[in-house]
């Protein structure tokens, strides 16, 4: 093993870490990915609405395709969202019931909210689907791009979340309940 290979299978205490099930290391990868977009996501969108500001109040006129361009940003960035956090537990939750039963009931409240999210997964997936190809036809009205664009969202973050589930749940990981309870 090199040096550079030793130091990257180290953790930040030197201690040597256990390497990652693949399944685990693709959802660590995808999160990485989703994470760099969304920064670039919430950049732009700051930047547009920045922009239409000074528009506005400095220029005098401001232009039309900047909260167009935001409101289809922010859409995007709540459905990819979904998955960038998942595995982590910050979707919002309450924890009571899951934290007062024993490990064999948690383990089956656990796995029947995971298949309730595959469940919604799914039906988001199919629904965002079929309104991106119904509205494929139509453009919106400032950026003249097809709708199927912004609507393409829901499908996206739905196949997203659950492919990020399923790849945790094939590693051996439980998505959390509140994150606060658990660190990584």
């Amino acid at each position: 093993m090199s040096a550079s290979q030793d130091e990257a299978a180290r953790d930040g205490r030197g201690a040597a870490r256990r390497p990652l099930p693949a399944a685990i290391a693709w959802a660590v990868r995808i999160e990485r990915v989703l994470d760099v977009v969304l920064g670039l996501m919430l950049l732009a969108v700051a930047m547009s609405l920045f922009y239409q500001v000074f528009g506005r109040y400095v220029i005098g006129r401001a232009p039309a395709w900047t909260e167009e361009v935001a409101r289809m940003l922010v859409a995007w960035m709540a459905m990819l969202g979904t998955a960038a956090c998942l595995r982590s537990g910050g979707h919002i939750a309450v924890g009571a019931l899951v934290d007062a039963v024993s490990p064999k009931v948690r383990a089956v409240l656990l796995a029947l909210r995971d298949a309730a999210m595959m469940a919604t997964a799914g039906v988001l997936g199919w629904a965002g689907f079929r309104f991106a190809e119904m509205n494929g036809v139509q453009e919106s009205a400032a950026l003249e791009i097809p709708m199927s664009i912004p609507y393409s969202a829901m499908c996206v973050g739905a196949v997203l979340m659950a492919v990020v589930l399923a790849l945790a749940r094939l590693g051996g990981e439980t998505p959390p309940v509140d994150s606060s309870l658990h660190s990584e």
